[in-house]
């Protein structure tokens, strides 16, 4: 999107040039210290200007009008751009995916040189993204915006709907709690299943092995202070097509899964991420 304005602030890891001691036959080698410091062949600021253009802004939950993280990534010897890691964000699984995705697509960089010779470096760049304006269907997206507290015995979280359905099952030790917006625009389902600890591990081969069945993109990522799967999907119904977007994860004695749907695909990403936002759980 090129309706925002996007800061970078960026320190190189080096402030003098100095080489690491290495062994020269280590053609793998990534130096944090070189003589000749990689540089985007454009130069930084079309650089910047091709990451606003291709980044759409629309990932990034509506409460957000400014994110700042670390970037950590390689630059290989062709100068392509590798091991994309985001730091020091607690929000980063919002947006981390677009990051990358945009990073990728950018243009080769100048590799770094050593002793005369092209060598893999790495950067630790600080940025920071405003969003002053965004092009969005506003109507739309007021209706869908988060604005009051749902609560139950089990969590709370943010919505400005209305819970439709709740049941618990005996049988297979699972409450489910399904909620609406008033114009039946986004659906939630909050789910909690009774687990034994000691099958942790199976419960998410299981659902990785359900998501291959359907074809759906998986992800593990880290939720909060939890290891969690990450999974979205497209269903096709007979007039509406159908944007899923799963969390899973495991608390206490519970695998809980957490499932935003809509048939408008930015309000499924805006509403999934400001749930598992304000999602807090009262175990």
């Amino acid at each position: 999107m090129r309706t925002f304005l996007l800061i970078f602030l960026i320190m190189f890891s080096s402030a003098t040039i100095q080489a690491q001691e290495v062994n020269e036959m280590d053609d793998d080698k990534v130096y944090r210290f070189v003589q000749k410091k990689a540089e985007p062949k454009q130069g930084m600021s079309k650089f910047l200007q091709a990451f606003t253009g291709q980044f759409n802004s629309l990932v990034i939950p509506p409460k957000f009008d400014e994110i700042s993280f670390k970037l950590k990534f390689v630059i290989e010897k062709n100068g392509t751009l590798s091991n994309i890691e985001i730091e020091e964000n607690e929000h980063a699984y919002a947006y981390v995916e677009e990051i990358v995705r945009v990073l990728k697509l950018m243009p080769a960089w100048q590799p770094a040189e050593n002793k005369g010779k092209i060598v893999r470096s790495v950067h630790v760049i600080p940025v920071k993204l405003r969003f002053p304006l965004r092009s969005v269907d506003k109507a739309l997206l007021d209706k869908a915006i988060l604005e009051r507290t749902v609560s139950t015995e089990y969590f709370e979280f943010e919505c400005n709907c209305k819970l439709i359905n709740s049941n618990t099952n005996q049988y297979n030790k699972v409450k489910e709690f399904a909620y609406n917006t008033a114009d039946n625009n986004v659906f939630y389902s909050i789910n909690l299943k009774e687990i034994l600890l000691s099958n942790t591990a199976n419960h998410f081969d299981l659902i990785k092995a359900d998501a291959e069945k359907q074809k759906a993109t998986i992800n593990e990522v880290d939720y909060k202070t939890h290891k969690a799967l990450e999974s979205n999907f497209v269903v096709n119904g007979s007039e509406s097509v159908f944007y899923n977007n799963v969390l899973y994860f495991i608390a206490g004695n519970y695998l809980i899964t957490i499932t935003v749907i809509s048939t408008n695909e930015q309000i499924s990403k805006f509403n999934f991420a400001d749930l598992k936002q304000t999602f807090k759980l009262k175990l």
